[in-house]
């Protein structure tokens, strides 16, 4: 439906790239369009760089050739791809991500104890996950809340969904499961916008899988992570997919630090028994947290200076004559810019 429209943008961007003629492009993300703008600017003359590159490691192999062959410079967020990209003869530079420096200044600025038996509901960022997760979480809290009355749930409703959706699909499930309005709001918070809040402060969480996965882990919060599709798509999935877990943290252990529930392990039974097994075992909790913990010795600080860092000299490197790269070479790279 969109495809007029990217289309357009395409050909504008492109026009752009040829009159104005730049040193540099940074393209970011989005494979389905910046891959083939990086062959294009690349064929311009246009020093290419390309920061957080596509799920190779997953799928699509031949995307790595792409890099390879069209990108002078990729700036990597995750350790696991720097290995695959690296492995394929790509110029990777692991930068560290975003995700640890925002997570290490919200817990600096809000230094608070894990509340016991506040549990976080992560039901992710998209509407079509919502729809598939959330009906069987609050299910999964409601049975949970009868094998342990002590425990609260806080869902932190994503700012990519809108208030009057959230509510609306709530207030279906509520009625659903037949709910009493004074029970309901006494033991299920929700939040928009405030996934940090919870996540810092809750003793457990159910996550969907994505980056929030990585940010609790970055809290050191144990969680499960699970996630549902349609049939056709987990089938293509299976088919297709390169890797042996699904959820950031798995991947970046390559271990199961984290249970992961998909499709039909995603149920009621599963959910409440781990939580249980985290909430009535402080071994296993404190064991949790400890692996968790260890994730962050994965990623160095400072993603956006590191990023900013290697995209200067890459620049630096290809777009200067031999006299000024030797008196870059005896500068610091902020004052040859300055200069």
């Amino acid at each position: 439906p969109k495809y007029m429209t990217i289309s357009k943008a395409y050909k504008k961007i492109l026009s752009e790239l040829k009159m104005r003629k730049p040193l540099a492009i940074i393209l970011i993300d989005y494979p389905g369009f910046n891959l083939r703008l990086l062959k294009d600017a690349y064929n311009l003359g246009i020093t290419t760089i390309y920061h957080i590159p596509p799920k190779a490691w997953s799928h699509g192999e031949h995307r790595a050739d792409v890099l390879k062959n069209f990108s002078y410079l990729v700036t990597g967020i995750l350790p696991f791809e720097f290995d695959f990209f690296k492995s394929k003869d790509v110029n990777i530079k692991f930068i560290g991500n975003p995700l640890k420096d925002n997570v290490e200044e919200y817990i600096s600025a809000h230094r608070v104890q894990k509340e016991p038996y506040k549990i976080g509901i992560l039901p992710g960022s998209r509407e079509s996950e919502l729809k598939k997760l959330l009906p069987i979480l609050i299910e999964a809290f409601v049975e949970l809340e009868k094998a342990e009355n002590k425990v609260v749930a806080h869902i932190p409703i994503a700012s990519t969904i809108s208030k009057k959706f959230a509510y609306n699909l709530i207030y279906e499930i509520k009625n659903k499961y037949g709910l009493h309005d004074d029970w309901f709001h006494e033991k299920i918070k929700i939040g928009f916008g405030n996934a940090y809040e919870v996540l810092n402060s809750c003793e457990y969480a159910w996550v969907c899988s994505g980056t929030a996965t990585l940010e609790a882990a970055f809290f050191s919060t144990p969680m499960s992570v699970m996630y549902k599709v349609s049939p056709l798509t987990y089938y293509l999935a299976k088919k297709y997919l390169k890797i042996k877990y699904v959820s950031l943290v798995n991947l970046c252990t390559k271990k199961e630090t984290i249970p992961e529930f998909l499709q039909g392990q995603a149920n009621v039974k599963n959910l409440i028994d781990h939580a249980l097994s985290i909430l009535k075992n402080k071994e296993a909790k404190q064991k949790m947290m400890a692996e968790l913990s260890v994730i962050k010795e994965l990623f160095p600080q400072n993603a956006a200076k590191n990023a900013a860092s290697e995209i200067v000299q890459c620049i630096l490197k290809y777009n200067l004559p031999p006299e000024v790269k030797f008196h870059v070479h005896h500068k610091t790279i902020a004052e040859s810019l300055y200069e």
